[in-house]
């Protein structure tokens, strides 16, 4: 059996091989052709089409609609689940197609949800800094909303680059990049596995399992500067991958592709060019604890060529860096990061109160049945992995299994964090690259799990071995159902905006409509821009985001009283406040989330909405002119009436 190419790593590499049933010819690739790739493609996209039907369904607030979004959802995991455990031999075009089609088929999702506007509000930041970009010719320009988004700008000089020769709009541009982005995680993961295990099975179950993370549908396929970064996260370890199983001018090749990649990613996203870095130093740990340590100065150049490119952009072009995560560090030291307070219910079920109030509770078993089959997947494959070590093995797959001790440290933080579901959710986008690994190992390795059976020619004994394989295959196709259906309930969009439907108060994706679309495009094009705006908590960052004021925030008493005293105007003097703008459904609904405003005071603790007093005060204030009014939002312009419509 040929391993490849006699490099310094090579030698070790058919760790995986020996261990995993492999038929030869998925190896050596002696079968051409698609085989059942499109067999796959109608498979998964007829339960993307439930899910886009059930969408449909949803926004006429139909009742089958949440049934038959969860049919869509096991469909599109079920196919390839099956297809990859019950058949004795695949192809690895085959194999490919599933790395292919599965983070396209779950982009369609995105898509259907919607098809032609952002509805996540951390993305309209990211538009700011395009406009910026388009408007200016240059980068770097304050952003209002997000004051880190122009130092890490790859998402949008890609982005503005495609608007510039097509002439489409940013958002259409960014559904573009965003998309190629999304295929491009799972076809870099499934070569970074194939590369480590030459095996085309075990790489498919990897991007399957990858694809069942917390945020994988949605969160990381948003038009936000991590989904660029991802992508070349993973081909710079690819290449690391091929540099050490090169020799000479063919891995000093890959070598300086590692080291581009990695400054990519570098000027794309401050954390996961810090997770290239940790996937790294778990690489160069590994190559010390084998038998033999190998010391390979490619690796240590590469280790620290993107150490300090990472190090320079952070202190030198992004140096406000340090101070945007610095909030997450207290949250980890038991701080409260994030919108408002964290109650003892939150803490119990793992969601934040105040991002995603309090879910059902099948929701919440559902996400940890999930997380257990991880945390029981994960030490079997780690040893599977660890066993070969008095036969070969590479520095990769031992840092690859350093590499997903992380689950445990993700979910600790989960459980001890104050808001432990949103950190642990971003996490996993990493933590679950080398966790992949390790449960493909082992989900592929119990399918060599022996029978007990006597291997005698009888058709008894066949008979029964083969129910004991369909039997072990059906598992492992459960097992991974329940970590599909565990990663989205337990993941992103939270459980009220999971389909969408008509505007719901402070429920993310499902707060933004025509309504705050329009008044944020009015508010750009009429008023000058970094006024300060008092308003509720999506509102306000609307209004920053897309009309380019300065969010405030702690305004939460200025709306929670049916008078303008005194101290209103001193809060608003304080906060330099220029323009409230009201939207009138909060005192429709109550909020999905828990609360109106950020931080607020009263969070958890509505039981009916605001009265409809509380905002109309302002129309009696002397002084105070109404300059917009659609009916639904009003805004106020508190310094007179230069502004009025």
């Amino acid at each position: 059996m040929k391993l490849g190419p006699a490099g310094p790593e090579a030698k070790r590499e058919g760790v995986l091989q020996a261990e995993l049933p492999v038929n030869e010819k998925q190896l050596e690739g002696s079968h051409h052709g698609l085989g059942r790739v499109p067999e796959l493609a109608l498979g998964m996209a007829t339960g993307s089409m439930m899910v886009a039907v059930a969408f449909a369904g949803a926004r006429s607030s139909e009742a089958w609609a949440t049934d038959l979004y969860w049919v869509g959802q096991v469909t599109i995991y079920a196919v390839p689940a099956a297809f990859l455990l019950f058949r004795r031999s695949i192809l690895k075009t085959e194999a490919i197609g599933i790395a292919f089609l599965l983070p396209m088929i779950t982009y369609l999702i995105l898509m259907y949800y919607s098809p032609g506007q952002f509805r996540f509000i951390d993305e309209f930041q990211h538009v700011q800094t395009a406009q910026s970009i388009l408007a200016t010719h240059h980068l770097f320009h304050a952003n209002t909303a997000l004051f880190i988004s122009p130092q890490y700008p790859a998402l949008e000089i890609i982005t503005t680059a495609i608007v510039t020769l097509t002439h489409l709009s940013i958002t259409a541009s960014g559904l573009i990049v965003a998309g190629i982005a999304h295929v491009l995680v799972g076809v870099c993961l499934y070569l970074i596995v194939s590369e480590v295990t030459n095996n085309p099975r075990v790489s498919a179950l990897a991007v399957v399992i990858y694809a069942t993370g917390l945020h994988y549908q949605f969160f990381d396929s948003y038009f936000i500067y991590q989904t660029i970064a991802i992508p070349f996260f993973l081909l710079s370890i690819l290449a690391v991958v091929k540099m050490l199983k090169g020799t000479g001018n063919v891995a000093n090749a890959w070598g300086m592709v590692a080291v581009v990649c990695g400054t990519i990613t570098a000027v794309s996203h401050h954390t996961t060019s810090y997770a290239l870095i940790g996937v790294l130093l778990c690489f160069e740990a590994a190559a010390l604890l084998m038998r033999r340590p190998v010391r390979n100065w490619r690796l240590h150049t590469v280790f620290f060529a993107i150490l300090a490119i990472v190090a320079v952009w952070d202190l030198r072009v992004a140096p406000t860096t340090l101070g945007y995560i610095k909030p997450l560090v207290e949250s980890l030291l038991g701080g409260h990061f994030g919108i408002g307070t964290v109650t003892r219910t939150s803490v119990a079920t793992g969601h934040i109160h105040g991002v995603t109030g309090n879910p059902p509770l099948l929701d919440s078993i559902m996400e940890y049945v999930a997380i257990l089959l991880l945390v029981a997947l994960t030490p079997l494959g780690a040893w599977r992995v660890w066993n070969t070590r008095h036969r070969e093995r590479s520095s990769v797959t031992l840092g690859l299994v350093l590499g997903s001790v992380s689950l445990l440290l993700a979910v600790a933080v989960r459980v001890v964090a104050s808001d432990g579901s949103e950190l642990a959710g971003r996490a996993m986008t990493f933590v679950l690259i080398p966790v992949s690994f390790v449960c493909a190992v082992a989900i592929a390795g119990l399918a060599k799990t022996k029978t007990g059976v006597p291997r005698h020619p009888s058709h008894r004994n066949r008979k029964s071995e083969r129910i004991w394989k369909w039997g072990i295959a059906a598992v492992g196709m459960g097992t991974l159902i329940v970590l599909a259906i565990g990663g989205i309930t337990g993941g992103w969009p939270p459980y009220y905006a999971r389909l969408p439907g008509p505007y719901r108060v402070s429920a993310w994706e499902r707060s933004v409509d025509q309504h705050n679309l329009d008044a944020s495009s009015w508010v750009a094009a009429m008023l000058p821009p970094n006024n300060g705006v008092a308003s509720d908590a999506f509102t306000t960052s609307m209004m920053s985001a897309l009309g380019h004021q300065a969010s405030s925030g702690g305004m939460a008493k200025l709306f929670l009283s049916p008078r303008y005293t005194s101290a209103d105007r001193r809060l608003v003097r304080t906060h330099q406040i220029s323009f409230v703008v009201v939207d009138r459904r909060i005192t429709e609904q109550l909020p999905a989330s828990g609360y109106y405003f950020a931080p607020d005071p009263d969070q958890g603790s509505y039981t009916k909405p605001l009265p409809r007093a509380d905002i109309d005060k302002f129309n009696a204030v002397p002084g105070v002119s109404r300059i917009f009014d659609d009916g639904t939002i009003v805004i106020y312009d508190l310094e007179g009436s230069a502004y009025t419509r």
